[in-house]
């Protein structure tokens, strides 16, 4: 009997170590940090080849209080300086992409800020249609890296074989986007003449690119 036992409790000790080893050889997940705070996931196997220190506050100010709101762009090719620029490019296009796809959300809100607003249905309908023109220039505007409101905040890179993987992380910062209103005058004219209108377009811009964070490294992390 305790023969038995002394073997059970020897196959119960190896099965520990081999499964504490197994755990110790498994990759750990890997991440761009700031001062120990997730910001990012990335491949295990990734190069950090940079990271804006300058804005290194500022995210993580905005990773601890559940604001950001960053997208990711991919580029193939050897690594070089030009396959950053168009990762960068990249992800300002899926910012694009992404409003895009949220032109009756937008719409929605604006509707809503409207309901304490004490005008006719038809005038209603101008000031949605509006508001959503200007909307859709500023995802103009994203699409083509105009917007001041998003940075470059990190780059790495992943080799494949014979190819290397280009990533740059882009952070959209609401506190950054007001100096959209410099960039394009039509844009300007518009937001100041639905903001007397009592339309907050940036309010509006912000809560549609919040839904951005749902189903990303972020929320995975």
């Amino acid at each position: 009997m305790d023969n038995t036992l002394t073997w059970v409790l020897v196959g119960v000790l190896v099965a520990a170590v081999v499964v504490g080893g197994i755990f110790l050889l498994m990759p750990k997940d890997k991440y761009i940090e700031v001062d120990g705070v997730k910001v990012w996931k990335i491949p295990n196997d990734a190069e950090i080849i940079f990271v804006d220190q300058s804005k290194a506050s500022s995210v993580k100010t905005l990773v601890q209080k559940g604001q950001l709101i960053a997208f990711e762009g991919e580029a193939q090719g050897l690594g070089t300086t030009q396959d950053r620029e168009k990762a960068k490019i990249r992800a300002y296009q899926k910012i694009a992409e992404f409003l895009n796809a949220k032109v009756t959300t937008f719409a929605q809100l604006v509707e809503g800020q409207l309901q304490n607003v004490q005008v006719s249905g038809s005038k209603k309908q101008e000031l949605v249609s509006a508001s959503v023109d200007a909307y859709k220039r500023v995802t103009e505007l994203f699409a083509e890296g105009r917007v001041s409101g998003a940075y470059e905040f990190a780059a790495w890179k992943v080799r494949r074989d014979n190819l290397v993987y280009t990533y740059v992380l882009l952070v959209y910062d609401p506190a950054q986007i007001l100096k959209l209103i410099e960039v394009d005058a039509l844009v300007k004219q518009k937001i100041d003449e639905l903001g007397k209108q009592g339309v907050n377009f940036f309010e509006n811009l912000n809560a549609v690119l919040q839904e951005a964070t749902k189903g990303t490294p972020m929320e995975k992390k």
